[in-house]
């Protein structure tokens, strides 16, 4: 089952977690155009974001309200218990072992963008250690390759909390083929690709921060 995804609970997680989202993760999204205010995700997309925390997956399913997102989650999610497993298969998760190196979770994400669906990837692959990110990994950049649908990359600051605003920034659509002159580029070059996407993730930050500070004058 590892390599499969199900998700039949999507619409009732989202409507009974409405109230704890109010509470706990009060959402302000912004968008890098500030002439959209109602932002519909391509099909198919990959989302591609930065990782803060835990939170950060029901973040999405409130920030994409109408779409759900099949979410490459690391093998130590879906060790916890077999319900947990199957509660994270159930909102579209899709199991990654990042120990064996397989490609099971890059053949389960493939079947979904060759059906239309959205795939969230967290290219970072782990939580920051004592506040500090880890560099992205280059899967995401060969899944784009490998399916050139577009990637929708996305920020958030993580500030989650009772009484807090989480800030997201959404930023426009990125097509990888549009950065590369090779037909099949070759590891150098996927390397670069990957660390153009992380730069443009963290543009949003800086655009982020810029809006925040802004608002508090």
């Amino acid at each position: 089952m590892k390599d499969k995804t199900i998700e039949p609970l999507v619409g009732i997680i989202k409507t009974t977690g409405y109230p704890i989202a109010l509470t706990y993760m009060r959402t302000k999204i912004y968008h890098v155009n500030p002439k959209v205010k109602h932002y519909r995700l391509p099909k198919p997309c990959i989302v591609m974001s930065n990782h803060t925390s835990l939170w950060d997956h029901p973040l999405y399913m409130r920030v994409f309200y109408f779409r759900t997102i099949h979410w490459l989650m690391g093998e130590v999610l879906f060790q916890k218990s077999k319900f947990f497993s199957w509660f994270l298969y159930s909102i579209g998760g899709i199991y990654v072992d990042r120990e064996a190196h397989n490609f099971a979770c890059i053949r389960t994400a493939l079947k979904l963008l060759d059906k239309g669906k959205t795939v969230g990837v967290f290219p970072q692959g782990r939580l920051p250690v004592d506040g500090k990110p880890f560099p992205f990994m280059p899967g995401i950049t060969m899944l784009a390759l490998r399916t050139d649908a577009p990637i929708v990359p996305v920020y958030t600051d993580g500030n989650y909390g009772f009484g807090k605003h989480v800030h997201v920034m959404i930023g426009e659509e990125i097509h990888i083929r549009d950065y590369t002159d090779m037909k099949v580029p070759s590891g150098d070059e996927v390397r670069r690709l990957t660390k153009i996407l992380e730069e443009k993730t963290f543009e949003l930050k800086d655009e982020l921060e810029k809006r925040l500070k802004s608002e508090r004058k």
